[in-house]
């Protein structure tokens, strides 16, 4: 177990590690009995308006038992405090005679507290809605629900970053593990809200997120012509076959690369949860979109896109942890691309599995597609009569469709058409 000191650092002072998150007290110096693995200490100078700056940390079991963090009143943000001999490392009687134990927080404690309190709330909220008549079923969902409210929040951010590695944080990040609200990829610099032009070119050049190059709009490779560019387009697998690539460069396995994509998309989620960073809400969507309209690669590779739906399960159990909008489920405008691209997937996996084929990746999307139905209310379009004949009084016959299914079953204005070139 490692403690984390906290040095200088003023009261009131927003502070975060993984999912938990407080204000500082004056007589708050730190964080004890943190577990061993990577976990994210961020800080604002206060819980809503202000700028988030994080750094990752990755705490060895045999390593350093003391980190330090000293606050920069200059920049609003902790340091990491660097010893030459021992990479960060602070001597036990100098860390003592600073802080002594009584102002230190228990990690797993603190963990333990917010869990009680989330689960206390989520009783709340299924008392009211039985109140108002509105409640569930007590069937296997609901057992799931109760698994879902009861999960720590250490097990929690486990299950949240068990796909980032060490490698990947450093080819993202600079090597100082740091990131900010504002950190951006230079694809999404010019439209981070509330920032002007000058503001984002500093930004770039300052924490800037070496994110993969998603690019929706050409998912073919530079030489493809006719069918082959038409069918690359329409089925994003090599494209995610190249991210990997991408990813890890000169590596035999491509199992390295396809972690490295997964990783990513829960990196972009954290830095979302913690930060409500701009440009890695925008790289999640990019890259959920490829994996969402990858056909090919699903019998070739169920094991993995069954850890993505896994990973996407996990992550949407915790959206309503952010506050401010950024994802809006219950909202249909809001939640209109997920839904669109959800819905895409499901249809992909019940068209390339037949029969009793892709059996666990079937009820990993079926248990997926319950808790969105479940928690947000979101209609199955499978179940619901989206196109039909509807018989008029005078006995003509037209056919009827609702707004949105050519888009979905790319036909009429929406076929696909080859072009040689």
């Amino acid at each position: 177990m490692t403690s984390l000191i906290f040095l200088n650092l003023p009261p009131k002072t927003f502070i975060g590690i993984d999912l938990l998150s407080f204000n500082s007290s004056p007589h708050f110096q730190g964080i004890s009995n943190i577990p061993p693995g990577l976990h994210f200490v961020y800080s604002g100078t206060d819980a809503s308006l202000s700028i988030r700056t994080g750094r990752w940390l990755n705490l060895s079991a045999q390593g350093t038992k003391q980190r330090v963090l000293q606050w920069n009143r200059e920049t609003e943000k902790l340091d990491l405090v660097e010893n030459d001999n021992d990479g960060g490392a602070v001597d036990d009687t100098t860390v003592s005679s600073s802080t002594g134990k009584r102002g230190l927080v228990d990690y797993l404690a603190l963990a333990d507290a917010t869990s009680d309190l989330a689960e206390k709330q989520a009783r709340q909220g299924r008392s009211k809605e039985e109140g108002e008549g509105l409640g569930i079923d007590r069937d296997d969902d609901a057992d799931e629900e109760d698994e879902e409210t009861t999960q720590s929040p250490s097990a929690a951010w486990s299950a949240l970053s068990q796909h980032i590695s060490p490698a990947a944080l450093t080819r993202v990040l600079n090597t100082n593990w740091t990131v900010s609200s504002i950190s951006s990829a230079p694809t999404d610099t010019e439209s981070i809200p509330g920032l002007s032009h000058l503001e984002a070119e500093n930004t770039l050049r300052q924490l800037p997120l070496n994110l993969l190059p998603v690019d929706l709009k050409q998912t073919w490779s530079e030489g493809d012509v006719g069918r082959v560019r038409t069918d690359r387009a329409r089925d994003r697998s090599w494209y995610l076959s190249s991210l990997m690539d991408i990813a890890s460069p000169g590596a035999k396995d491509k199992a390295v690369g396809a972690r490295q994509v997964l990783g990513e998309i829960q990196f972009c989620f954290l830095m979302v949860l913690t930060l409500a960073n701009y440009s890695c809400l925008e790289q999640w969507k990019r890259l959920l979109t490829v994996f969402f309209t990858s056909r090919d690669a699903l019998t070739k590779a169920e094991g993995y896109f069954v850890q993505m739906v896994k990973t996407l399960t996990e992550q949407m159990r915790h959206v309503d942890d952010l506050d401010g909008g950024m994802f809006e489920l219950r909202d249909e405008a809001g939640s209109a691309w997920l839904r669109a691209m959800w819905a895409k997937f499901r249809a992909n996996v019940d068209d390339e599995f037949e029969g009793d084929e892709g059996e666990q990746l079937k009820k990993t999307v079926k248990a997926l597609q319950s808790f969105f139905e479940r928690k947000y209310g979101w209609l199955n379009k499978q179940d619901t009569l989206r196109r039909g004949m509807l018989e008029l009084e005078d006995g003509e016959r037209i056919e009827v469709s609702m707004d949105g299914v050519d888009e979905d079953e790319e036909t009429g204005e929406y076929a696909p058409v080859v072009v040689d070139t």
